[in-house]
């Protein structure tokens, strides 16, 4: 494997990974600065209710980011490989053919946030008072889903074509508008959470109207073939099917993190607390080291629908040394300042103390997981949809297993060896894949 990465390695390969990784690295860092920022201005307001309602309003709203942003992977990678064969006229129409889809499904969601809204209620089962602050801040968050829905799918058709500048920019436009209109409605208008949610809603819309722009532009610019027609019905199958393997995936990821809360929850709110701050940490670093994976994702479905085989092997392998080079970054900043970061994300001394016992433990998790970050760009690049989906089932059941019966032998060190034990799977189990649809490509 070392002598294939230097045979491979290439400048101007990673140059242009990099090129567009950079981009949409810097562009994700506005969702927790946004966050951020949200959270410091509810937690400055009279009473803890707006801080707990903020919370509650945005984990509802997130579900279906989370449901129908998992449609964009399959966008990216049919775009890349349209883009591949140079098909213009399929290059346009998935782009309206996403925006149709992601409208239609804002649309279901406006009629029905009434009943959603109550069978969110009787799940999250909140105190009177939150439920009345937070179903305000509910209605006004769902106007946002349309305009927040169409610029992540149509961010991903950017990154099929190569354009990670406009993704960097739309989400800038969103999050400098958000600063400006949370002054306004927080500062000069007194609205508390519910000026919260109309930043937020505002700002996307702006954006929307930003994105919009920018496609026209981009359209003209590439002379892409203009019609007003959608996908084929075969294309749209195959965009749909995509979905739903992708949905699957990204279902069993996200239950991996309720699992993990829920055992470390049942050793107490300091251990739980503790896994609060681990998870801020890798989710930072995944970040970062998601970058290569979204840079080589469209390059590599480029060439493996052109047949270009070399390439194609040349570049995974550049972005797999991308990544993990990445990864030894991080690992290393945890091992020697893990206990330093821990100090800055809480004074809590139980919560520090706890954490300290782990850090040692979590700051492997980068190097065991940059595999599968990296397969998953290939994989989204190529629409290997069904084996990302039947890796995930295969690493989360065993995750689960393990996690129970690690956790009665180790306690909570047993919460993060089945993670790490999850993470190295789900690459191995990739790999396997990998290494059979290259050899088909020969």
């Amino acid at each position: 494997m070392i002598n294939t990465l230097k045979n491979s390695l290439n400048k101007t390969d990673t140059k242009n990974i990099w090129l567009i990784a950079v981009p949409i690295i810097l562009g994700t860092l506005w969702d927790p600065i946004i966050g951020l920022i949200d959270t410091s201005v509810a937690g400055h307001f009279e009473s803890e209710k707006y801080l707990a309602s903020l919370t509650y309003g945005n984990n509802i709203i997130h579900i279906f980011y989370w449901v129908f942003g998992s449609v964009g992977m399959a966008i990216t990678g049919f775009t890349s490989q349209k883009s591949g064969l140079k098909d213009s006229s399929k290059i346009f129409k998935i782009l309206i053919t996403s925006i149709a889809f992601m409208l239609s499904v804002s649309i279901l969601i406006n009629i029905f946030q009434f009943p959603l809204w109550n069978i969110f209620s009787i799940i999250f089962n909140q105190p009177n008072e939150i439920e009345i602050l937070t179903k305000d801040f509910f209605s006004i968050r769902i106007i946002g889903i349309a305009p927040q829905l169409i610029i992540m799918s149509t961010s991903s058709w950017f990154l099929g074509i190569k354009k990670p500048n406009i993704i960097f920019k739309t989400m800038s436009v969103v999050g400098v508008s958000h600063i400006a209109l949370l002054i306004v409605f927080t500062n000069y208008y007194n609205m508390k959470l519910n000026g919260i949610g109309y930043a937020t809603t505002i700002s996307q819309w702006i954006g929307l109207g930003y994105v919009l722009i920018e496609s026209t532009r981009v359209i003209k610019k590439l002379k892409i073939s203009i019609t007003l027609k959608l996908l084929p019905k075969e294309d749209i199958k195959l965009l749909l099917e995509s979905f739903l393997n992708l949905f699957v995936r990204t279902g069993m990821l996200q239950s991996i993190y309720l699992v993990g809360t829920y055992v470390s929850s049942s050793f107490g709110a300091t251990i739980l607390a503790s896994y609060g701050i681990f998870l801020q940490l890798t989710g930072f670093s995944y970040m970062v080291i998601d970058g290569p994976t979204l840079g080589s994702s469209p390059l590599l479905g480029e060439n493996y629908v052109s047949n270009r085989i070399n390439e194609f092997k040349r570049i995974y392998h550049n972005a797999f040394f991308s990544g993990i080079i990445t990864a030894i970054f991080f690992t290393m900043i945890y091992l020697v300042f893990g206990k330093n970061l821990i100090s800055l994300i809480t004074n809590i001394e139980t919560v520090r103390l706890e954490s300290f016992k782990y850090i040692y433990l979590v700051s492997l998790i980068p190097v065991i997981s940059v595999l599968s970050f990296q397969l998953d760009g290939a994989f989204s690049g190529m629409l290997k949809t069904r084996e990302m989906r039947n890796t995930m089932i295969f690493s989360s059941v065993m995750y689960f297993i393990s996690i129970f019966a690690l956790t009665k032998i180790f306690d909570n060190y047993g919460v993060w060896i089945s993670y790490a034990i999850f993470a190295l799977l789900r690459g191995v189990s990739m790999n396997y894949y990998m290494k059979k649809i290259i050899k088909n490509l020969y």
